[in-house]
């Protein structure tokens, strides 16, 4: 959530910046994007994306970094203005839904501050909504100490280290459900 001051003029308009959900079809997130950003132009005030996140896969005795998509079938869309977004998305043939509408009203719910913390931490703006891949160091008893990334202030969402996979599972909520989100690590070192 941001919140923008026009300091250009006399009066002060403060407009709150929110996080919305689509819902596409699966496989059709890109067009969907493509399409939103060419009818939308450069507005401002306005992002749409599809988070990545980024893993270590062995081939051939390798570790390569793969680039994987989070959320297949969803489109998170950071507006301050969701009516409109709700009638310029009537234009885009691959939309589905906005999901969080309330009833018959165009009252759509945002997600929520913490919801919205853990995309910002998770799929930052400055990373283009992708999550790197996080160091950490695993000590006795296989307990492990972020040392970088996205995972650093957010240890207490991990749920599942699978040291194999280089993966680490952190469970938050999104859109009042509790989804688990997987987040690549390189393991730096191994302490016995």
């Amino acid at each position: 959530m941001v919140c923008v001051i026009d300091i250009y003029q006399r009066t002060f308009i403060l407009k709150i910046v929110m996080y919305y959900v689509i819902q596409v079809a699966s496989g059709k997130e890109q067009k969907v994007i493509d399409d939103i950003k060419k009818y939308k132009g450069d507005a401002i005030d306005f992002d749409v994306f599809a988070p990545y996140r980024e893993t270590l896969r062995k081939y051939r005795g390798v570790y390569r970094t793969v680039r994987e998509r989070c959320f297949p079938g969803y489109v998170f869309v950071e507006t301050d203005d969701v009516k409109q977004l709700f009638f310029d998305l009537y234009w885009i043939p691959d939309f589905t839904r906005l999901l969080g509408r309330e009833g018959l009203t165009y009252n759509f719910v945002p997600l929520d501050e913490d919801e919205s913390r853990m995309i910002d931490i998770l799929y930052s703006k400055n990373s283009d909504r992708v999550t790197r891949i996080s160091d950490i160091e695993v000590q006795p008893g296989d307990k492990i100490l972020i040392l970088d990334g996205p995972l650093s202030g957010i240890e207490t969402k991990i749920k599942k280290v699978d040291l194999h996979k280089r993966t680490v599972t952190v469970e938050f909520m999104l859109c009042s459900r509790l989804v688990e989100a997987k987040v690549g690590i390189n393991i730096v070192t191994k302490l016995d």
